[in-house]
């Protein structure tokens, strides 16, 4: 079973800070949990429908962790400049939302982000044009934040907002272990790939567009 960055680095620190029978139990009380969220996402369509159920359930984690304070609002932008992953999952929901409801999203920036290598130095670069999301608002707001990836459903910091867009500083984010534990489990699941935004959902666009169009023709057509 797939284990993420945030678990990986969760399972270190207790590891140091627990004795051994501690921290064997921990371990396989995150195994177990694990295994429940696999069984469950595991038992749903790869693809929009997967990816659905999955911000749901991370979703239900932050609202039980609601009472902790960040400092993200709607229009901060920061993050929505980074290389942020996603899933096979999410980029199946991105690009059939964006192809159904007509949502606009930035083509040219697609195309330029999707072809960078993964961990780019541009990227490094922050809160620049060329590393703007294709679908970020004028206003820096997310314009399908309704389908909008796992990834950013559980990102959150409660540092300054501010640290979020200046280079070399260290935002402090909420790490929910619930979370981790859910999408590490949706990390597991066959044809559930990790990778860039641009670069996944550029492929889901390819995949998909051509059906949309015939599907369009075929309602077109009817009498």
């Amino acid at each position: 079973m797939k284990k993420n960055r945030q678990l990986q680095a969760l399972l270190s620190n207790y590891e140091s800070s627990l004795n051994a029978e501690e921290y064997e139990s921990f371990v396989r009380e995150v195994t177990r949990l694990q295994n429940h969220y696999f069984d469950i996402l595991n038992s749903y369509r790869a693809g929009a429908e997967r990816a659905q159920t999955t911000q749901l359930l991370i979703e239900e984690q932050n609202l039980q962790n609601a009472h902790i304070k960040t400092s993200c609002q709607k229009g901060c932008g920061a993050c929505c400049h980074l290389e942020v992953e996603i899933t096979a999952d999410d980029a199946d929901l991105l690009a059939r939302s964006i192809l159904t409801n007509n949502i606009p999203y930035d083509k040219v920036r697609l195309a330029l982000q999707a072809d960078r290598p993964r961990l780019d130095p541009e990227w490094s670069k922050g809160p620049v044009t060329e590393n703007r999301c294709v679908m970020l608002g004028a206003d820096n707001a997310c314009g399908n934040y309704e389908n909008r990836p796992t990834i950013c459903r559980k990102h959150s910091v409660t540092s300054p907002a501010e640290l979020c867009s200046t280079l070399g500083a260290s935002p402090a984010p909420l790490i929910v272990p619930m979370n981790e534990i859910i999408l590490s489990a949706a990390l597991s699941l066959d044809n559930n790939e990790f990778g860039s935004l641009p670069k996944m959902l550029s492929a889901a666009m390819k995949r998909l567009q051509p059906l949309e169009e015939i599907r369009a023709l075929d309602f077109e057509e009817s009498p």
